[in-house]
């Protein structure tokens, strides 16, 4: 492997990586503490490494991240609180003190700004070549607004500024979210399609696909602002341009998404990678850690590098888990956990053995019937007995069921046992406790186009289309010899549906609370749907209008010399 250069004033480096392909193939972030370095930054090999550091604020504490998936994720109508979950904001019992919220606004606002500094450092350059330049500042801008798409989200009005900020500065000013689209997201993002290359010569740089991609969901999102057919007639044009890129496609099987040894594939537009290396991977993807119930504190059990170090953060809602009809579906039966067996010697029951079944959730209750694949990945139907359950019991499984009334001899899902999410487990971590996961996160992945697409085809009226565009997604994730049954037509299309459908594809994928507040749902959902399995429902219980944002951080407020104002509510 190539040695990474060494360059002055780096507060700490992150690199992405892969343990199969080398590391000068990946895009290596590097952080320069110390932007005003007038000398560093003229020179060609200076400003790349700026923009490589300004990569590197996608992972602080948002992709992949506690912070940025527990603001994404969960007080959804998918996902509420596990047993060791950050309950507060789960259950919408939060204020402008909140932590998550300042992590996340902190870092998109320092992202930013080395944003700020590597456009305007690199604009005055009359050093490099204009097509470097070019480059250069479109990766940048690229970067810039996703950075800014994540707090007009969450926040609605906030700062916006498009130059460096180099000393202190007291004063900050709200500018409405629709016009930081229409002046700094909007552009930027045009500017990026118009600058950057179809691939890169080294994977995670921003490309013109992914910037396609991004001005299409950012487009899908300002039309439901704005009220505009055009704006959804630009996002349609898109994302039409992403799916008709002859150099993506769609993985013939759901589950190869999510093998870790092939995570660089015909279906990902854009992704963060990670480092097995423990010297530069920094935070690492943590995804793997929060939808794992508590499963080494049951009979037999013991945490393992195989099944994950649960940190029981999120857990699935009774609604999540009858989204899919299984019966044709296979996406329930690819994203969960449903066996694990026994490791652990000094726990075992009556009878067990050390790699026999210790825990059995078929995700379903006694009477049921339920699918599972067989050696070829076809379809195998079972229905659950009692007599399996209590024969099971008295050997060596605990059967768990959703609900615990139809299962005599066994117990129920729970705030701390139910449904494991498994499509981000890690298993190529070095230790069974270690956190920093090497997994790469997908930030845009061709199926989300076809949704983008279907959803701002049925905002233009477009039925058949969107139909079309969720057939595709639906059928790619039928059981083999079941695709016809997962065809839809225009007459079956609503937004309820597009909404459901981006759950069963996109579980977990940091995408649902903002489903929920662009499409108008959030309230309704989460007090139809929010409720943890014997948990007591806070969140059906206070969530109001106020919290179709986030709270501006105290801390926001008090560093400012003028009155920087709180969203309504707070």
């Amino acid at each position: 492997m190539n040695k990474i250069k060494q360059i002055t004033r780096i507060l700490f480096i992150l690199i992405f990586a892969s343990s199969i392909q080398s590391c000068n193939e990946y895009l290596k972030e590097e952080m320069v503490s110390d932007v005003s370095a007038e000398s560093y930054y003229t020179t060609e090999a200076g400003l790349n490494d700026a923009v490589e550091a300004a990569y590197s604020y996608l992972k602080v504490m948002y992709f992949g991240q506690e912070d940025g998936m527990s603001m994404t994720v969960y007080g959804t109508d998918l996902h509420a609180n596990g047993s060791d979950g950050r309950k507060v904001l789960g259950q919408y019992r939060f204020d402008s003190s909140e932590g998550n919220s300042w992590n996340v606004w902190r870092t998109m606002y320092q992202g930013i700004n080395q944003c700020n500094a590597v456009v305007g450092r690199t604009s005055v350059n009359e050093k490099i070549r204009e097509d470097i330049k070019s480059g250069l500042i479109a990766q940048t801008r690229f970067l810039r607004a996703l950075y800014y798409f994540v707090l007009v989200r969450q926040f609605g009005d906030v700062h916006l500024s498009l130059e460096e900020t180099v000393g202190v500065e007291t004063e900050a000013n709200r500018t409405s979210a629709t016009t930081i689209y229409s002046t700094a997201i909007i552009p930027d993002l045009e500017y990026a399609i118009e600058n950057l290359p179809e691939t890169q010569s080294e994977y995670g740089r921003a490309t013109k696909v992914a910037a396609q991609f991004l001005l299409s969901k950012v487009y899908l999102t300002y039309g439901w602002l704005t009220g505009k057919t055009e704006d959804f007639d630009k996002s349609i044009e898109l994302a039409q341009a992403v799916i008709d890129n002859e150099n993506y496609s769609l993985l013939s099987d759901y589950a190869d998404l999510w093998d870790i040894n092939n995570q660089k594939n015909s279906e990902v537009i854009w992704s963060i990678q990670n480092s097995t290396d423990p010297l530069t991977r920094g935070t690492g993807n943590r995804s793997h850690l929060f939808f794992l119930m508590g499963y080494d504190k049951l009979p037999g059990m013991k945490r393992s590098i195989d099944y994950g170090r649960p940190y029981i953060r999120f857990s699935p809602t009774p609604y999540a888990l009858s989204l899919w009809d299984r019966k044709y579906d296979a996406r329930y039966y690819k994203s969960y956990q449903h066996v694990w067996y026994a490791n652990n010697t000094a726990n075992l029951l009556p009878n067990q053995e050390i790699g026999d079944t210790a825990i059995f959730l078929p995700g379903v209750n006694v009477g049921e019937k339920y699918y599972v694949a067989d050696e070829n990945g076809n379809r195998i139907e079972r229905t659950l007995t009692q007599e399996y359950v209590n024969e099971r019991h008295n050997k060596s499984a605990v059967i768990y069921t959703p609900d615990e009334r139809n299962n005599e001899a066994g117990t129920g899902y729970s705030e701390r046992v139910y449904a494991s999410l498994w499509k981000f487990i890690d298993p190529t971590r070095e230790s069974i406790n270690l956190k920093e996961g090497t997994r790469d996160f997908f930030v845009m992945r061709l199926a989300e186009a076809y949704l983008i697409a279907a959803e701002a085809y049925f905002k233009t009226d477009d039925l058949d289309k969107a139909a079309e565009m969720l057939s595709i997604v639906r059928k790619r994730a039928a059981w083999p010899g079941f695709e016809q049954e997962m065809n839809i037509s225009a007459n079956d299309v609503t937004l309820e549906l597009i909404l459901d459908e981006r759950g069963r594809e996109l579980l977990g994928e940091m995408q649902r609370w903002y489903d929920l507040t662009r499409m108008g749902f959030l309230i309704d959902r989460v007090k139809a749907y929010c409720n943890a399995t014997n948990s007591p429902n806070y969140a059906v219980d206070n969530i109001s209008e106020k919290h179709l944002l986030r709270p501006i951080p105290q801390n926001q407020i008090d560093r400012c010399s003028n009155d920087y104002g709180q969203n309504p509510g707070y």
